[in-house]
């Protein structure tokens, strides 16, 4: 993914140019805006409210204004034909959705630039691949965790064998577990050989999800659930939540003992190498919307919602983030499970977000409508005893279609911007 990596990195230096020269913080009182309610919206995340509320007096004595949170599900807000709050909360994945349906303001150079925002701060992986969208910046992050193996035993197995599939452990935290699996596991078998465009051809919005990297990875799964043993070490796939019951250790998903090359259509021994760090699978951003009538005001909010010293009070209330300036490392037990296994936990946190060798869940418009497809795929090839490949060429039918519903040309600009290869919408 080195390509896309360095398109996306190119892309933000132009915004963060200047980051050094610092912007004041909010005026003194006597020259502050005239009071004013602003209103947020929080989607499917009922403790990050919370939080939010117990801070409205600290704004409103900053400030001299008031806040109103709302709160809604992922499906009411896909199901809206507007927005009326002045920010949004979301899971990080829709930011494409909400970027078609021009629903978001372009974070402006000035708050990018700002004390408060300190983007140098942030992980090297979100502040130049998670925030760009295209060659704009719609949001702001308050976290965004990578993909990791919860190790309920402290065994760490090395390889994909090891893994049994989705169960109570990870899957609770994942709204598509089997979806995800496959994702991570094909993903792998491809990513040495540079495939950074995962789930599309990015020219024709061609499926690749049938391709032989996933096909292994499907038949290594559904060879798993014919198995039903118990023999491998209580090992899944999620994130770091302060909520978790137990105290498991948190490590990176192995590397592949082989992996696909689609040019001589061979495997090959797999190389050493770094880590991938998966992301977009989880994760909370905040946006100014267009429906706002003081953006002025609704940007010093998000300026201070993501402020380092905001951000490490409220961040760790959500189930769904984890810290992402290089400043809260300090404070990384808060977003982990009381008594985790080790330090170990948090350092490999740290690492995966200042990799370089990433894979970035495509932010397209419908994408949890993609992923169900997948996820009903796959549990229906594990009941009605199906084949990796006449599992996965249904999906590739599914996923057309539902491309041609959302509009080809549509959804290859999305895809294309999601991938740093930016281009104007279809008229």
């Amino acid at each position: 993914m080195s390509r896309v990596f360095f398109v996306l990195l190119n892309s933000v230096f132009l915004l963060v140019m200047g980051c050094q020269q610092e912007s004041p913080q909010l005026a003194p009182a006597a020259s502050r805006l005239a009071a004013s309610k602003l209103s947020i919206l929080v989607v499917d995340d009922s403790p990050l409210a919370a939080g939010i509320k117990l801070l409205r007096g600290e704004w409103s004595e900053r400030s001299g204004g008031e806040l109103e949170i709302q709160e809604g599900t992922i499906d009411q807000l896909l199901a809206a034909t507007e927005l009326s709050a002045d920010l949004v909360i979301f899971p990080s994945r829709h930011l494409g959705t909400l970027v078609d349906r021009d629903w978001l303001r372009t974070v402006r150079k000035s708050v990018l630039q700002s004390a408060d925002v300190a983007i140098d701060d942030m992980f090297p992986l979100i502040r130049n691949v998670t925030l760009p969208y295209g060659s704009q910046v719609y949001a702001l992050t308050l976290g965004e965790p990578p993909l990791m193996l919860v190790d309920r035993d402290f065994v760490g197995p090395k390889k994909w064998d090891d893994i049994d599939n989705p169960s109570t452990l990870g899957s609770s935290q994942l709204r598509y577990p089997y979806a995800v699996a496959l994702i991570a596991r094909g993903v792998s078998y491809a990513q040495n050989r540079g495939d950074s465009s995962g789930w599309f051809d990015s020219e024709t919005m061609q499926p690749r999800i049938a391709e032989p990297p996933y096909v292994k990875a499907l038949s290594e799964m559904l060879g798993n659930e014919m198995a039903s043993t118990n023999e491998k070490a209580d090992v899944a796939i999620g994130w770091p939540a302060a909520g978790a019951a137990n105290s498991p250790r948190y490590s990176s998903l192995p590397l592949a003992d082989e992996v696909y090359n689609p040019l001589r259509d061979i495997w090959e021994k797999g190389e050493e190498g770094k880590p991938i760090t998966f992301l977009g699978f989880a994760g909370r951003s905040v946006s100014v919307t267009k429906a706002t009538r003081n953006s002025a005001s609704a940007f010093k909010l998000m300026r201070w919602l993501v402020s380092e010293k905001i951000a490490t009070q409220l961040s760790p209330r959500s189930e769904a983030t984890v810290w992402f300036r290089k400043s809260q490392m300090a404070n990384s037990k808060r977003w982990l499970p009381k008594n985790v296994a080790s330090d170990e936990s948090a350092a490999n946190v740290s690492k995966l977000l200042s990799s370089s060798n990433f894979y970035l869940l495509p932010r397209i418009p419908g994408v949890d409508d993609y992923l169900e497809v997948l996820e009903k795929a796959i549990t229906w090839a594990i009941s009605a005893n199906l084949t990796a490949e006449e599992a996965l060429a249904e999906v590739v039918v599914e996923w057309n279609s539902l491309t041609n519903r959302y509009d080809r040309d549509w959804q290859r600009a999305a895809y294309r911007r999601h991938l740093g290869l930016h281009e104007s919408k279809p008229q």
